[in-house]
């Protein structure tokens, strides 16, 4: 791949924006947020690059959220998602308006532009951050993401390079605080995909439905782990408080409950008014996505577990059999 040359010296934060049927998505009015906060302290302006079909009108909803300047990309060669085309427009728009920083979603559509862009211009790259910040000492991202299964976290930085890229998880600066009298600038850019042919083409949707993300928004949650005993009384003090079944990696092993209801670093964040973790011991893996939780009850049968010290209400002893006396008093 040809190495790009910047036309200046790199300057401000850009996110690169994305949409879904017609709307920003919500990740890219997370990222633009989270990059208002970092420009606040860095004295950047903020910079969107907006690509797509028929998307110009979507610009001025960037500027509550923190833009500064939306660079658009309007064509309609690029409504449908391609590598080539895409890399194209903003390599040609980068190398015009150099970022320092620049942020990604950690979609498919940024795992697929960050590390082409990154290589085209020699920068620095951290991929699928769950905390993200700007090093105002060293000029440079220093990002935290999951390894080995959400075992552990890296704690990774990009200093040394000039220019600094990093994709980014949803849920990493939280929801964002719109300003109504904020305004900016649209500028539209020109696009030239002469010679440029993508290697993989769209011939067509496929009708599927996404499951309604219940969990995430979930009021009351009941959680098991491996030593939970009896599911089927676990279940029972769910449906009774009207709550959903979740839990801990571990009890995917156990058949408990399948990929999309597990807890953590490698699941779902949540914050439920009201979370009952029985049989989870506990470690840092776990206690990461239910640390937004408002109140937590929490029961294991070793008075050492870990999330007995982090829990509103600690209860030692069988999970099982505590869920059955809760569910008679709640009866």
């Amino acid at each position: 791949m040809k190495r790009l040359n910047f036309s200046e010296e790199p300057r401000d934060i850009w996110v690169v924006a994305e949409t879904h049927a017609g709307k920003l998505a919500p990740l890219t009015l997370e990222l633009t947020y989270g990059a208002r906060t970092m420009a606040d302290l860095m004295g950047f302006y903020v910079k969107v690059a907006l690509s797509g079909s028929d998307v110009t009108d979507l610009a001025s909803q960037l500027f509550p959220v923190g833009a500064d300047r939306v660079y658009v990309a309007d064509d309609p060669r690029l409504a449908e998602f391609a590598v080539e085309p895409w890399l194209k427009v903003l390599s040609d728009l980068f190398v015009s308006q150099p970022p320092e920083f620049a942020m990604l979603g950690a979609t498919s559509i940024g795992d697929a532009l960050a590390p082409r862009l990154a290589q085209r211009f020699g920068a620095g790259l951290i991929s699928r951050c769950v905390m993200l910040k700007v090093d105002d000492f060293e000029r440079a991202f220093v990002g935290r993401r999951a390894a080995f299964g959400g075992e552990y976290y890296e704690v990774l930085t990009t200093a040394g390079a000039k220019s600094h890229f990093a994709t980014v998880l949803p849920d990493t600066f939280g929801a964002p605080y719109p300003d109504a009298s904020r305004y900016g600038e649209i500028e539209s850019i020109a696009v030239n995909l002469d010679g440029v042919v993508a290697k993989i083409k769209t011939i067509g949707p496929v009708d599927y439905a996404l499951p309604a993300p219940k969990l995430k928004n979930a009021r009351r949650i009941v959680s098991v782990g491996r030593q939970v005993g009896d599911i089927d009384a676990a279940k029972s003090l769910a449906t009774k408080l009207g709550a959903e079944l979740a839990g801990a990696r571990e009890a995917i092993d156990e058949k408990y409950i399948d990929e999309s209801h597990v807890v953590g670093v490698t699941g779902e964040r949540v914050s439920a008014d009201l979370y009952v973790a029985l049989g989870i011991r506990g470690d840092t893996m776990h206690t990461y996505g239910m640390k937004g939780a408002r109140y937590v009850v929490a029961v294991h049968p070793d008075p050492d577990a870990p999330i007995l010290k982090q829990a509103d209400a600690a209860i030692v002893g069988d999970p099982a059999k505590v869920a059955k006396e809760l569910i008679e008093l709640l009866n």
